[in-house]
């Protein structure tokens, strides 16, 4: 039960934060970065490489429509629209590094935030925390993305 709350807590908290901070579009790429997926992982950027989307859950507004799109070359875009939020809109794109447990961590170059999804298999990934913790109870179908 308290790793439910805590999760539940640290997801909030990443939604407000996401929710109450810039809402401007930003569509950069880090060229400094020399991150590659890891090797030793199970996933096959190949094989997951596409487009996912889905509806979010926010903690200040219905949703967040998300659109991300994972390429094989370890590189994203991640698009997300606030819904009934005047200047609602999103963007990133960044490297992404592929860590144990078929978790995603996607670095926004322009802060060094970190989202996390965990692939659940080639048609679907679910927002997780750092560690790979998935949501769970009823409402852990709401943080999975769909790929279209």
């Amino acid at each position: 039960m308290k790793r439910n709350l805590m999760y539940a807590a640290l997801l909030a908290a990443a939604l407000m934060v996401s929710c109450n901070g810039k809402n401007t579009a930003q569509n950069e790429t880090n060229t400094d970065s020399t991150s590659v997926a890891d090797t030793t992982s199970s996933v096959d950027l190949a094989a997951v490489a596409g487009t996912y989307e889905g509806t979010l859950p926010a903690a200040d507004c219905p949703g967040i429509k998300t659109v991300l799109t994972i390429n094989a070359d370890s590189t994203y875009q991640l698009q997300q629209d606030y819904i009934d939020r005047k200047d609602g809109h999103d963007e990133a794109s960044g490297v992404l590094e592929v860590l144990d447990n078929s978790v995603l961590m996607l670095v926004r170059p322009s802060s060094g935030e970190h989202t996390f999804y965990k692939v659940k298999d080639n048609s679907s990934v679910i927002m997780t925390d750092s560690l790979g913790n998935e949501p769970e109870g009823e409402t852990a179908k709401l943080y999975v993305l769909t790929k279209k």
